[in-house]
C-alpha cells in the first residue's frame, strides 16, 4: 500500500503542477482580473515617497477603537472614508525583490506535493471501500470545498474582481480534479497491506 500511495502523491503532484501551470500560463486563464496600473511610474514614485516598509496594506485604513457600534464617531468617519473610496488592499515591497521564477516553480511544485500527500491519505482511507469514481468524486469535492472557502473571501471581503476569482476557483478545481483522478486510479482496492 505504501507504495502505492507513494506512488499516488508524485502522480498527483506532477499532474496538478503541469495542469494548473497550462491553466495559468498557456490558456492565459490565470491573468483573468490582473490589470496594470495606468500611470504606474507616476503611482510608484508617490508610493516609494510614502510607503517604506514592505507589508500588506488594506485602505482606507482602520483604527483599532473602530470596530465598535455604529455609533461611534471613529466608526462613523471610517464607513465615510470607505464609502468615498477608493477602497483596495496592497502587497508592497518598496525595494523590490530578486525575481527568481525556479525558487517560484519549486515552492509551486513542493506545495502541490504537500497536497497530494494530504489527499493521498485520504485515498488510501477509502482505498478498500470505496469505488475508484466515489474517491474521484471525493477529490473533487475536496477540490471545490478549497476554491469555495479560499477564493470567495478574496471577492467577498477586499473586492477582488469576480472574474478573478472564477477563473482561479476553476483553476483549482480542474487541476486538482483531474490530479486526484489520476490519485484514484493507483490508490485503489487491493493495495492496502
Amino acid at each position: 500500500m505504501a507504495k502505492r500511495v507513494t506512488l499516488g502523491v508524485f502522480m498527483g503532484s506532477i499532474v496538478v503542477f503541469l495542469v494548473s501551470s497550462i491553466w495559468h500560463m498557456a490558456t492565459g486563464l490565470g491573468q483573468i482580473g490582473i490589470q496594470n496600473l495606468p500611470n504606474e511610474d507616476g503611482v510608484l514614485s508617490a508610493m516609494r515617497g510614502s510607503i517604506h516598509s514592505s507589508g500588506l496594506y488594506f485602505f482606507p485604513g482602520m483604527d483599532a477603537g473602530v470596530a465598535g457600534s455604529k455609533q461611534n464617531p471613529s466608526q462613523s468617519a471610517y464607513l465615510e472614508k470607505y464609502k468615498t473610496g477608493p477602497t483596495g488592499i496592497l502587497v508592497y515591497h518598496p525595494g523590490g525583490q530578486e525575481l527568481s521564477f525556479g525558487k517560484l516553480l519549486t515552492v509551486q511544485f513542493v506545495t502541490g506535493l504537500i497536497g497530494s500527500l494530504l489527499l493521498g491519505l485520504v485515498l488510501a482511507m477509502t482505498a478498500e471501500t470505496a469505488t475508484f469514481r466515489t474517491r474521484t468524486l471525493t477529490v473533487v469535492a475536496i477540490a471545490v470545498f478549497a476554491a469555495v472557502i479560499y477564493e470567495i473571501p478574496y471577492w467577498n471581503w477586499y473586492g477582488f474582481p469576480a472574474n478573478y476569482v472564477i477563473a482561479h476557483a476553476a483553476g483549482w478545481i480542474v487541476s486538482w480534479s483531474v490530479a486526484g483522478s489520476a490519485m484514484a486510479a493507483v490508490i485503489r482496492r487491493g493495495t492496502t497491506a
